[in-house]
């Protein structure tokens, strides 16, 4: 299969493939979709970073009946990160057909999801733990789902999900096309794919992607408090011609650029809020090189062909090795140098290890110098201390006035006059609000000295 038109897809999910610029179907998409669109059980063994996702969404969105208020398809993953990344394939993908997809997983408010399910839903995407506690309640209903699919089949089985995976598939429709994707095939994998199959078509794509080899790839180890304040100081560094800055959710993407445009670095946001031509104007600025940064969500950035991109910072890391590679992949391109610098939090630097392995060359670890260090701590100090003076400040404009004292009549000698109420507090806070404006002039200084280096 050399195009997507070849699978005779419904032309509003063709429209979605064309949106986020997909060219050509994958290895695992040209053998696994036929067979799917069948209606035959499939595994597919496959590296992640390989297209598996798409080899499984679109099928699922061909079969789907938009006018069925029950829940169609399943899709389970391991992780809530990589639930929340399907779920927005999925929509971006089915968003002319007007797909109703829901995430479930650990971390959100389980009443908001127990409403959203009273509603139309086509498709669930979810962790085995957060499905199995729905089905519990007895707020979610797999008894007429078409489609199942067990996305990382082998890493669910590894973090003992075995149980819960076997319940749920216990409580689905008899009838139903199974769809199970693997990097590996354990025993555990092929007894569950023995328990649940019916004659599954197996599908193995063993070539793994690597990234470009002239793109320098390196990674600080951050505290999540201080990443922000890091990217600005590795921006400052870099000066980037033009550079694209990931961040895994629209809240996050618009706070950067937020917190970019305080800091004067001209930047924009590119997320999958904004509508189809909005997203092509900011693109077309972007290219004319009308502002330097990009601060963008995956699913906006899927098919970003631009010339001159320098620079990619991972301010979030993905959940899987596909989207890495992606990200990675627009810079160094048409034989460029590029730059890819990704900030990983001390609990993911194991974890990013393995995606280290994975691509050419590895990832370099940087460190952040002392002098940089200070530099943090400081703007911490004068951000707490401003916020302290400011509590001390409305403690004081809510506190009861004394009477004044009455004045001294006829010929008695006169009192001397006492220090006002809070007037030694003023002179304090008067001193520390000069403080404050030093170091906030000290640090512009630091930043307009980088500036003209």
């Amino acid at each position: 299969m050399n195009s997507f038109t070849d699978f005779q897809l419904k032309p509003e999910i063709l429209q979605g493939i064309a949106d986020l610029y997909y060219k050509e179907p994958t290895p695992i998409q040209a053998q696994a979709i036929p067979l799917a669109l069948e209606g035959k059980d499939v595994i597919g063994q496959a590296q992640t970073g390989t297209g598996k996702t798409a080899a499984f969404v679109l099928p699922m969105l061909q079969m789907l009946e938009m006018d069925r208020k029950d829940v169609q398809a399943l899709v389970m993953t391991p992780t809530r990160e990589l639930a929340v990344q399907i779920a927005e394939d999925i929509a971006e993908l089915g968003k002319h057909l007007g797909v109703n997809v829901l995430s479930l997983h650990g971390g959100q408010d389980i009443t908001r999801q127990i409403s959203k399910l009273t509603g139309q839903v086509h498709i669930v995407v979810g962790t085995p733990g957060r499905i199995l506690d729905h089905l519990r309640r007895e707020t979610l209903h797999f008894g007429r789902i078409k489609m199942l699919v067990l996305d990382e089949a082998d890493k669910m089985l590894e973090m003992g999900f075995v149980e819960e995976v076997e319940e749920i598939f216990i409580q689905t429709a008899q009838q139903k096309q199974v769809l199970l994707f693997s990097a590996t095939i354990p025993d555990g994998v092929r007894k569950l794919a023995h328990r649940f199959m019916d004659q599954p078509q197996i599908v193995r794509v063993e070539k793994r992607q690597m990234t470009a080899e002239n793109t320098k790839e390196s990674y600080y180890v951050v505290n999540q408090s201080d990443k922000t304040d890091v990217l600005l100081e590795l921006v400052g560094e870099a000066r980037p011609y033009l550079a694209v800055i990931f961040a895994n959710t629209k809240q996050r993407v618009n706070e950067l650029v937020r917190r970019l445009q305080e800091n004067g670095v001209e930047a924009e946001a590119l997320h999958g809020d904004l509508t189809q031509k909005k997203r092509e104007q900011i693109m077309e600025r972007f290219r004319e090189a009308k502002f330097q940064y990009l601060v963008a969500t995956d699913i906006a950035a899927r098919g970003l062909d631009v010339e001159g991109i320098t620079h990619v910072f991972n301010y979030d890391m993905p959940s899987d090795l596909e989207s890495y590679i992606h990200r990675v992949g627009r810079t160094g391109r048409a034989g460029q140098e590029g730059e890819a610098i990704s900030l990983i939090s001390p609990r993911q630097k194991q974890w990013f290890d393995r995606f280290s392995r994975a691509i050419s060359g590895g990832a370099e670890q940087k460190f952040l110098g002392g002098k940089q260090r200070e530099e943090r701590k400081l703007r911490r100090k004068a951000v707490e201390s401003e916020m302290t003076i400011q509590e001390e400040e409305n403690k004081d404009s809510t506190a009861p006035k004394k009477p004044a004292p009455k004045k001294a009549g006829g010929r008695a000698k006169a009192k001397p006059a006492k220090v006002k109420p809070g007037y030694k507090k003023k002179i304090k806070w008067e001193k520390e609000k000069q403080q404050r404006k030093e170091r906030r002039k000290a640090l512009q200084d630091i930043y307009k000295k980088r500036k003209k280096k």
